[in-house]
């Protein structure tokens, strides 16, 4: 049964992550084009500036910002649940979703890569 409740509890956090990624990368773009009143063209430069290093900023800041609360979040549940490990159960939690970004990072670097000769 606890085997069970640790692998519900990494999927759910894991989900949990995924969310608040979304999130944070949402509300970045919100306000960096609320504070710096962006529009279309501030935003292709912004984007555009040293290869694309402005989107990958924009990208894998609120990542590191995700993997901190959700270190910090996962660390509480599995105390909260009475999981002998817990800092090892949060730093699996952090690696799963870091390995899932790995894994993706390639396919998007791609896809802006193709994006950024397509436009010049």
């Amino acid at each position: 049964m606890d085997i069970l409740l640790l692998l519900i509890s990494y999927v759910l956090l894991y989900i949990i992550g995924s969310a608040f990624y979304v999130g944070v990368l949402l509300m970045s773009f919100q306000v960096l084009g609320w504070i710096f009143n962006k529009n279309e063209d501030k935003w292709n430069s912004f984007f555009k500036f040293g290869k694309g290093i402005g989107f990958y900023f924009i990208m894998l800041f609120p990542y590191l910002v995700m993997l901190v609360v959700m270190f910090l979040a996962s660390k509480v549940w599995f105390e909260l649940i009475d999981f002998e490990y817990s800092v090892f159960g949060s730093l699996c939690v952090v690696i799963l979703l870091t390995v899932v970004m790995i894994f993706a990072f390639p396919k998007l670097r791609d896809i802006v890569n193709n994006k950024l000769q397509g436009n010049h």
